[in-house]
């Protein structure tokens, strides 16, 4: 009989990788998309369902003045954090200039390396004397370290996708063109709260609300905390801010955008005067600088307000984002 052939197996065939690598490609684009997404999820758990997350990071429960006041200074940061995410939504848009969209991935870098170094040396007990907290012992540990892993693995983000903006490095300077002097103001107000609140925060709200933490109980080391954040918070968001602005500067959409921003977490702010009138007329707490303070806010906002809608623009009809 006559001998089998014999034949070569047909080669293996290899999934098609180049798909995959460009779907988890870190684009400058898509690291703004994820700070976005990440920034306004905290920023609705501390507005909302501020007590549902302490329960996810296994946080006692406060009562009394500790309970409102941790509740009002949380919400602060709620604000802040809906405006990181106010930032990367306007930034991440094709109609954004790509270098200041690289530079956003910088601040972002930036800001979330500043939150991943405090809770790091909070959570293993490391604090800084003078500049960091200790870990309340209402917090576990556990819940910090996770967010350890969160906040590296957005820092990581960020570099990438500065990376793939081209690594821009701003020098930085303050904003100059269409909307520069808005954006001067925004930021000034910006740094008196921030310094304020990083380097004397005792001072900074007693002035506000004199003797009200001086009675808040168990709660008062996690409000320490979270008012830390509130000034780390506000000084990133400064440092990011003149790193876009002088990215391009002078440029006029990127000016625009950011002072948008600004404008949209101001009136935030403003929406919280009702609620300082309640928080005041229930709990009976003195708040002796909160109409200057209003009307300092009030002004500010609508002149930049004023002035985004002074500003010449064009609206073209785009596909919705």
């Amino acid at each position: 009989g006559r001998l089998p052939i014999a034949t070569r197996a047909p080669p293996l065939e290899h999934p098609n990788t180049d798909a995959f690598l460009t779907m988890v490609e870190i684009t400058a684009q898509k690291a703004c998309a994820i700070t976005q997404v990440v920034s306004m999820l905290f920023g609705i758990g501390m507005l909302f369902f501020p007590e549902k997350m302490m329960e996810t990071y296994k946080g006692a429960p406060f009562t009394g003045d500790g309970k409102t006041m941790f509740l009002y200074v949380f919400g602060m940061m709620g604000i802040l954090m809906a405006h990181g995410a106010m930032i990367n939504a306007t930034m991440r848009l094709d109609s954004a200039n790509a270098t200041a969209r690289g530079a956003t991935c910088l601040g972002n870098a930036i800001g979330w390396g500043v939150f991943l170094f405090i809770d790091a040396v909070m959570a293993f007990g490391l604090p800084v004397p003078g500049v960091t907290n200790a870990l309340p012992s209402s917090m576990p540990a556990d819940g910090m370290k996770a967010n350890l892993v969160l906040f590296a693995a957005i820092v990581g983000v960020n570099v990438l996708g500065w990376k793939d903006a081209g690594s821009p490095k701003p020098s930085v300077a303050l904003p100059s063109g269409v909307m520069a002097l808005p954006l001067k103001i925004l930021l000034a107000d910006a740094l008196f709260w921030g310094a304020g609140t990083v380097l004397a925060p005792e001072k900074m709200f007693d002035m506000y609300l004199p003797g009200v933490i001086a009675k808040s109980g168990s709660a008062k080391a996690m409000i320490w905390v979270i008012i830390e954040r509130v000034g780390f918070s506000v000084i990133t968001t400064i440092i990011s801010t003149l790193l876009i602005t002088s990215a391009v500067p002078g440029d006029a959409d990127t000016n625009y955008r950011i002072a948008r921003s600004f404008v949209y977490r101001n009136f935030m702010f403003l929406g919280f005067v009702s609620r300082d009138n309640v928080i005041r007329a229930a709990t009976g707490w003195s708040m002796p600088l909160a109409t200057q303070n209003n009307l300092q806010m009030l002004g500010i906002t609508l002149f930049c307000a004023t002035q985004l809608g002074a500003t010449n623009i064009t609206v073209r009809k785009t596909k919705s984002a």
